[in-house]
């Protein structure tokens, strides 16, 4: 394996990784104390975002296939990249979180 695509993978997992433990975070926080710093939205943020950005590196890993429907990486992107648009955008994650953290009110 090359070098170049072993790294993205690595980061690849990391992401994935970091993204699943917020959401446990939040989760848990959720059933036993509730939030303190918009931790539902810095999950939903984050695994939005990275989720977009891991399919895209999986398409650049593939190349030219990543882009085909003989590959699920193409459907996969799509469906990512619906996650930072409904249910509440990124913008509108970042603004609660931004909120939550300074207390202030965010224009």
């Amino acid at each position: 394996m090359n070098q170049a695509i072993a790294f993205k993978l690595a980061n690849m997992i990391t992401q994935i990784d970091a993204a699943r433990l917020l959401i446990w975070r939040a989760s848990w926080l959720a059933k036993n104390g509730g939030y303190k710093n918009a931790e539902g939205s810095q999950s939903k943020y984050y695994a939005s975002e990275m989720s977009v950005r891991v399919t895209e590196d999986a398409i650049q890993i593939l190349g030219g296939y990543g882009y085909t429907r003989e590959y699920p990486v193409e459907r996969w992107h799509r469906d990512a990249k619906i996650h930072t648009i409904f249910e509440g955008t990124s913008e509108i994650q970042q603004l609660v979180i931004a909120r939550a953290i300074s207390g202030l009110r965010v224009e």
